[in-house]
């Protein structure tokens, strides 16, 4: 963490005299993951993971990927200033499952960057790596987008960050109502997960960096949610004890639209009457899933779980 408050980025960017650009360092690490089994069990009990399933929640590997990401945000050459950076959007494209007894690599390096009304906005793509067979093949690739905040910017040659669209929720589901999020529930994760950023701990830390309170680790928001998606639309898997089969990538799409200010009371919805196919490319859309409140005119998250080809990743929520 200490080392994150003194990454101030390079001058000539944070002032807007330079396009930044991205470090090509990649951050690599091993996990076997029976090894990693009282880690899974505690992310599990702190998600409400269906462990019927047998396999790991893919969340956990974002998680472990933002974990390594603090690396690369520490790196001299890295432009922005590592304590300014938001997490606006984390997509995970899955082509398998991970079991409980694999071993994996986790690979992330920088991916691109966009001009932002409020900045730079910039991707982190993962790699995650299964050995099967004898050979390391990609199980999941996970493309995070962040929001570097500054006024002063330089436009030259970046393409511009689009905003997206806020998905009705009128007629999803309500799968919890008022779900009471504790005030120590940033504590309680940041042990599982190792993300002890001051803006999830306790209040005064989180006014130290300008905002009212605390707030919600948003990885534990999308993997929250993510568990109750599964719960309801592989509700015969759990069952039966079975492992959900999906016939072509799936892609678990969330955008951060709102900050989680702890203590809460949240509503999860969920949609799967659907039968659209995306604008672009073949895929079919499983589920629409949000995080709202009753004070709230806009959700706190929206995400999108599809199966079939990768979408392309070019939109990014209202940040407020």
């Amino acid at each position: 963490m200490l080392q994150l408050l003194l990454q101030t980025g390079l001058s000539a960017v944070t002032s807007g005299q330079a396009v930044p650009e991205l470090p090509n360092n990649c951050i690599t690490e091993t996990f076997d993951l029976p090894e990693q089994a009282d880690n899974l069990y505690a992310y599990n009990c702190c998600t409400d993971w269906p462990v019927a399933f047998g396999v790991v929640h893919p969340c956990w590997f974002a998680m472990q990927a933002l974990r390594m990401q603090a690396q690369l945000f520490t790196l001299k050459n890295q432009p922005f200033k590592a304590l300014g950076i938001v997490h606006v959007r984390n997509r995970i494209e899955m082509s398998q499952w991970a079991g409980v007894n694999d071993t994996v690599t986790i690979s992330c390096q920088f991916g691109q960057v966009w001009l932002h009304k409020r900045g730079y906005m910039f991707n982190v793509i993962t790699r995650v790596d299964g050995w099967i067979d004898g050979e390391a093949q990609q199980i999941m690739r996970i493309d995070g987008h962040y929001l570097a905040r500054q006024t002063a910017t330089v436009d030259t040659g970046l393409e511009a960050y689009p905003q997206v669209e806020i998905l009705s929720y009128a007629d999803a589901t309500a799968m919890q109502t008022q779900l009471p999020l504790p005030s120590d529930l940033g504590k309680v994760y940041a042990k599982i997960s190792g993300d002890y950023n001051p803006i999830h701990l306790y209040p005064l830390t989180a006014k130290l960096f300008g905002l009212k309170r605390h707030i919600a680790h948003g990885m534990w928001t999308k993997a929250k949610v993510m568990s109750s998606t599964a719960r309801h639309i592989w509700a015969e898997q759990i069952s039966n004890g079975e492992r959900p089969v999906f016939d072509h990538q799936l892609n678990i799409d969330v955008q951060f639209m709102q900050m989680i200010y702890l203590p809460a009371k949240i509503d999860i919805l969920v949609d799967t009457n659907l039968v659209s196919t995306s604008k672009t490319t073949p895929s079919q859309l499983l589920a629409q899933s949000w995080v709202t409140s009753p004070t709230m005119n806009k959700p706190y998250l929206q995400m999108e779980l599809t199966q079939g080809l990768t979408a392309e990743l070019s939109t990014s929520p209202n940040i407020v």
